[in-house]
């Protein structure tokens, strides 16, 4: 019994596929493509920026920000040939705010955290910026 529901299975299973769609076995990759939708945007990962808090005891603390940047779609290239000028626009900006005591755990505003370095990034690359995306931010 066990090996004619096996049989019968097999049968269906390539009577299927003799009654499959042609478009469906000659589909060309090409076709496939221009059909998908196209992306609007595209992300470049700058990375992890650790940053030392200023403190007045013993104790040191720090910030980690993740940051990663949200581009208009065929505009990536130049955010990631310019990544060296990006990530130091964006670690003077940290510590100019951990100067001024904004990047305190439990002060910390991610929207203005975010603004912040969109400021400063719009000032490297204007062109194709559409966000910064924090990814991560973690005090200690």
């Amino acid at each position: 019994m066990n090996r004619i529901s096996t049989r019968r299975i097999a049968m269906g299973f390539l009577a299927g596929l003799a009654t499959a769609p042609l478009a469906i076995l000659t589909a060309t990759p090409g076709r496939a493509a221009e059909e998908a939708p196209k992306k609007e945007f595209e992300y470049v990962a700058l990375g992890d920026f650790t940053i030392n808090l200023p403190s007045t005891g013993r104790r040191m603390s720090y910030v980690v920000v993740s940051v990663t940047l949200e581009t208009e779609a065929g505009h990536s290239q130049p955010f990631k040939d310019l990544q060296p000028r990006l990530k130091q626009a964006v670690l003077r900006r940290l510590m100019s705010m951990s100067e001024r005591q904004e990047l305190r755990p439990g002060r910390t505003d991610p929207a203005q955290l975010r603004d912040n370095l969109f400021d400063s990034l719009m000032q490297v690359q204007e062109g194709g910026l559409r966000d910064v995306v924090i990814t991560r931010l973690l005090h200690s």
